[in-house]
């Protein structure tokens, strides 16, 4: 799988360069880009976990030297979002509680070195190499249920029994945890897209396949899915 979109890159680079086609001048644009993620992990140590909105924002240069190539450099910020599916139970004889809504929210800092060939007015298709580097890494977790009210418990000794009659109190708490340490400082990714342009504004979906460990020791590995609408600017 790796090697077919790999392969991908090279393709679209040779379909370019065998174009005689010239346009009259290379072309330098900016394209400044904001959209959202859709995130998911994928491996042997993957646990359960369903796709989750996130955003990201950033600017990309591209140079056309030819009518149907062209060359992306960018520069993202990218948020991304996995969240567990399903919750987890926490019960003895003093609690009762569900942990839900458990998810990794990650910031990184992306840059996509992109190869395009034009196939048709407006529509490019795109794949290439993207580095990434990790700003910072939170789970965030949501759990609610109930446990024994401490304050009616006295200096003896209780059974089960006698802690299952004892007044309960509601328990609700939301928090998070930086967890910077257990991730990978860099990842490295394949993605492969195509974008549409119409007077000047770039719609762009790019599909993006983690090659690297997000978390370290772990076979978990990236997937997401990035959407974005620009303003491309000549130079």
């Amino acid at each position: 799988m790796k090697r077919i979109f790999i392969s991908c890159m090279f393709v679209l680079l040779a379909a370019g360069a065998v174009s005689a086609q010239n346009d009259g001048g290379s072309r330098w644009s900016i394209s400044p880009k904001a959209g959202m993620t859709v995130a998911t992990h994928v491996g042997d140590d993957a646990t359960n976990n369903c796709s989750s909105l996130a955003w990201a924002a950033g600017t990309e240069a591209s140079f056309q030297p030819q009518r149907l190539l062209s060359y992306d450099f960018g520069l993202y910020y990218t948020r991304e979002r996995v969240k567990e599916s399903g919750s987890a139970q926490l019960v003895s004889t003093l609690y009762n509680l569900t942990l839900s809504h458990s998810r990794l929210v990650t910031e990184r800092l992306d840059v996509p070195l992109m190869v395009g060939l034009h196939v048709l007015p407006g529509l490019t298709l795109k794949a290439g190499v993207q580095p990434s580097l990790l700003l910072s890494a939170t789970t965030k977790y949501h759990i609610q249920g109930y446990t024994i009210d401490m304050e009616s418990i006295q200096d003896r000794i209780y059974s089960d029994e006698d802690l299952a009659k004892l007044p309960k109190v509601p328990y609700n708490d939301e928090g998070s945890s930086g967890i910077k340490s257990e991730m990978s400082n860099i990842d490295v990714s394949i993605p492969v897209g195509a974008s549409y342009e119409w007077r000047n504004i770039v719609v762009d979906a790019r599909y993006h396949f983690g090659l690297m460990h997000a978390i370290k020791n772990q076979d978990v590995r990236r997937r997401y899915l990035l959407l974005t609408v620009g303003y491309r600017f000549g130079l």
